[in-house]
């Protein structure tokens, strides 16, 4: 069945089941696994992370990172406490994302459409859209009720290049709150557990199989994603 949204949880079961038995043979003992560090106390840069980092090699991404974290510093900031306030304030100095791209961001674009806006937006209009409900700091993030936190996530999937989720899903792991984030990675090493095309593997039924997975295995659904990264990354070989 190739719909994720019309498989059954018997389905998901069995596929869970698979899943497993690879996870076991690959990434090694459950217990060793580790959370993804993320930024639990700096929405700014979970933000930044979660946009930037869809589509490319992390190297770049973490190169973004580290002028955002100098810049700040240059200002006599802490970047690990930046909030949307303060990563806004940002765009705000260097007068467009067009210029924050060109001084601490790159020119990687939202999608490979030619017309497609800069990834600076995109962080931008996300943090701008977070602080609009409030949501200023991870704390407020992972203290949102679930009415709040569905209208962030649809002004999140609103933002140029965000609308498959994948972006939403990573901010709410380097942020603290638990999830899996369904990039190509995820979905190649559920694909190839359960012996399928990845192509016809969809994000909704990847996150539900890894989900349920995880609970097999008695760990969170972010720790086993976050295994899967290591691995399918090359950091666990």
């Amino acid at each position: 069945m190739e719909d994720g949204s019309r498989s059954t949880g018997q389905d998901v079961d069995g596929l869970a089941e698979q899943v497993v038995a690879s996870a076991r043979a690959t990434l090694g003992d459950p217990a060793e696994w580790v959370d993804p560090a993320g930024y639990p106390e700096g929405l700014a840069l979970c933000i930044i992370d979660s946009i930037q980092s869809i589509g490319v090699k992390y190297g770049g991404v973490i190169a973004v990172l580290n002028r955002y974290r100098a810049l700040r510093r240059q200002h006599g900031s802490d970047p690990a406490a930046d909030g949307t306030p303060e990563l806004l304030t940002t765009f705000a100095d260097l007068g467009s994302a067009q210029s924050w791209a060109e001084s601490v961001g790159n020119a990687n674009k939202t999608s490979t459409h030619a017309d497609a806006p800069l990834k600076a937006l995109a962080i931008e209009q996300a943090a701008q859209a977070l602080s609009a409900l409030g949501i200023l700091t991870c704390q407020d993030l992972r203290d949102a009720g679930a009415d709040r936190l569905q209208r962030a996530k649809q002004a999140w999937l609103r933002v140029p290049g965000q609308g498959s989720g994948t972006s939403w899903r990573y901010l709410l792991m380097l942020s603290g709150a638990p999830g899996v984030k369904p990039d190509r990675m995820i979905l190649r090493f559920v694909a190839a557990a359960v012996d399928r095309p990845e192509r016809t593997m969809s994000t909704d039924l990847a996150v539900k199989i890894v989900i349920e997975a995880a609970k097999k295995l008695g760990v969170t659904p972010t720790r086993l994603d976050h295994a899967i990264w290591r691995w399918q990354s090359g950091r666990d070989r």
